[in-house]
């Protein structure tokens, strides 16, 4: 069987497996937060609600309208995190072609020696990284 027909027939296998899964599995309508920690799709909206004020990063997406889910109302069915500012710069964590040569030698004076393999080139520090302003966008078709 070639492999291309193994991978649909898994993913064919989780669906079916996801689909009766959420059949069975009730919508939680008590707080169970602490005994269970899970959470009722009200204290959901409410955490994300929480989470979308504080980090501008994050906002709500409403979707595909076929895809909904009946429990969640339907401008808030799934979060989406977007133009996330990382402490590294691109260039800091791109490869060095002579990473496999930076050797350090032991302490002895053997041949043998251990690879650096998280070296990090050597950056001025000069580069100026603009800030990054949150963007709000409402179509929910867009994602970046």
């Amino acid at each position: 069987i070639p492999l291309v027909l193994l991978c649909i027939l898994l993913c064919i296998m989780q669906h079916l497996f996801k689909g009766v899964a959420e059949f069975f599995t009730p919508v939680l309508t008590s707080s169970h937060f602490l005994e269970k920690g899970v959470l009722t799709p009200e204290e959901f909206v409410l955490a994300a609600d929480q989470l979308v004020h504080t980090c501008p990063t994050w906002q709500w997406e409403s979707g595909d309208p076929t895809k909904r889910k009946s429990f969640l109302p339907p401008d808030k069915q799934f979060l989406i995190t977007r133009r996330v500012p990382c402490l590294r710069r691109v260039r800091a964590l791109e490869y060095r072609g002579t990473d496999e040569a930076d050797l350090v030698e032991a302490g002895d004076g053997d041949e043998e020696g251990w690879v650096a393999t998280h070296s990090a080139p050597e950056l001025d520090g000069t580069e100026d990284v603009p800030d990054i302003a949150p963007e709000r966008t409402t179509s929910a078709s867009t994602v970046e």
